[in-house]
């Protein structure tokens, strides 16, 4: 009789904490829905952020607990053999994750070699790598970037080349978590395309949160369980800022391969929000790297303006705080505690906030050990900790469920009310229209508003 490719039950797993009260070793147990996958099956995983997702994806690649430690109990099979204490080569072999966060995927400074890299490891011959490579960075629309190098790619591009190498290696099991996160919305509808075409081919698995393509492909569904609705609480007071300005006169900005800005004027202040968006590798967060300083002007004028006085090119970090594309960037600490009450004059208002976007009981993890969903809420958290009068977001909704966007929502206009300044890319356009003072999009190298 025919046996499930993979079958998993009473699945509870818990990740080491350290809560210097209670000296609790593990965190409260994530409960994972009861499931099994078929070979070609097509299953879609939606349910709220932070409930465990990633964490059965993590499972079926065998990275818990072969690489990231958690107690696991219950039963998960496969081809009804356990493999939580002894995961066996061939699966691995024949898995492929697509992770959340496309930038903790990529080893290799150069695309070419990056799409490649996996293909060499799993003994691919030189003739298969060639046409494999070629084949998927083709679909991709990666064939111009191949010899760029990976540290200069916008996230969008980034997930592709991550899903690019992860395909050319011609998997059987296909895990996909998030995979259109940081795409813009063309690159969107070509990546799910190209998944009604792997349909039936491949055992394909897809956590998604906003994807209606997704309705009239899948064969299962698994739907975590809604958290208990929270009694609405008001959002504590967020300290004022003074006012300020930032005004670019024919700015212009080139890489050695690649001009970005040509001749653009922008010029905007504080008590407003900002949405910029625009195609993948457009320039959205080239430009945030000129506001913070981490790239200098080819030419033009880049003025920041504090209570009236010019800020210097130097002085101009202290006064900007930046959401990063890649959440990890921005932490430093071993708690999520330490992230949110590192030099700042008031702690409890950042506890309060974590806890009204769903991190009170990851308070004593490590950070790098949350969702991605948790990380993102936390790297926002922390640049509001650091009370700055600029704050830049690049994908602040980067996955999010509904109800934590509207959290994010609630927290970014309780910012603009204590005169801040915020910026921030997009490619979620409606949100950016409901929440925006102006939205602007990047065409022929300059900001044009809509």
């Amino acid at each position: 009789m025919p046996k499930p490719l993979l079958r998993w039950q009473n699945l509870k797993v818990s990740f080491p904490e350290l809560n210097t009260d209670t000296h609790k070793l593990y965190s409260e147990s994530i409960m994972i829905p009861d499931g099994e996958l078929w070979e070609n099956d097509f299953l879609w995983i939606d349910g709220p952020s932070g409930t465990g997702k990633s964490t059965l994806m993590h499972l079926i690649k065998g990275l818990i607990p072969r690489y990231i430690y958690a107690k696991v109990e219950g039963t998960f099979l496969y081809e009804d053999k356990s493999i939580i204490d002894d995961y066996p080569h061939e699966l691995d072999k024949k898995t492929v994750y697509s992770f959340q966060n496309p930038y903790s995927q990529i080893l290799t400074p150069r695309c070419r070699e990056e799409i490649i890299f996996s293909m060499e490891n799993y003994g691919f011959s030189r003739e298969d790598i060639e046409t494999n490579a070629q084949t998927w960075a083709s679909r991709f629309k990666l064939t111009e970037l191949l010899d760029q190098k990976t540290y200069t790619l916008s996230g969008g591009q980034c997930q592709r080349l991550v899903l690019a190498s992860s395909l050319a290696c011609s998997p059987k099991i296909l895990l996909f978590d998030e995979p259109t996160a940081f795409m813009d919305p063309q690159a969107q509808k070509d990546f799910y395309s190209l998944l009604k075409t792997l349909k039936g081919k491949f055992t394909i698995v897809v956590i998604d949160h906003n994807a209606p393509e997704l309705s009239s492909l899948y064969d299962k569904r698994l739907v975590w369980p809604k958290k208990e609705k929270e009694e609405f609480k008001s959002l504590p007071d967020v300290p004022s800022t003074c006012d300020f300005e930032i005004v670019c006169e024919k700015l212009y900005f080139s890489y050695p391969e690649k001009s970005i800005f040509k001749n653009m004027d922008f010029k905007t202040q504080s008590g407003k929000i900002i949405s910029i968006i625009g195609a993948n590798g457009s320039g959205k967060t080239t430009f945030f790297k000129l506001l913070t300083g981490m790239l200098r002007l080819s030419s033009g004028e880049l003025g920041f303006t504090f209570q009236k006085k010019n800020l210097s090119w130097r002085k101009r970090p202290k006064h900007t705080s930046i959401i990063y594309q890649n959440s990890e960037a921005q932490f430093y600490f071993d708690t999520v505690r330490e992230e949110l009450t590192y030099n700042t004059r008031d702690p409890e208002t950042h506890i309060e906030l974590a806890k009204r976007l769903g991190l009170e009981s990851a308070l004593d993890r490590s950070p790098y050990m949350l969702s991605e969903g948790q990380k993102r809420r936390l790297s926002i958290l922390i640049a509001i900790a650091q009370e700055k009068p600029l704050i830049l977001y690049d994908e602040p909704t980067y996955g999010q469920d509904r109800a934590n966007v509207e959290l994010i929502t609630e927290i970014m206009r309780a910012l603009k009310k204590a005169n801040r300044l915020q910026i921030l890319n997009t490619h979620d356009v409606e949100w950016a229209k409901s929440i925006s003072d102006e939205v602007y999009t990047l065409e022929e190298q300059r900001l044009v508003r809509l």
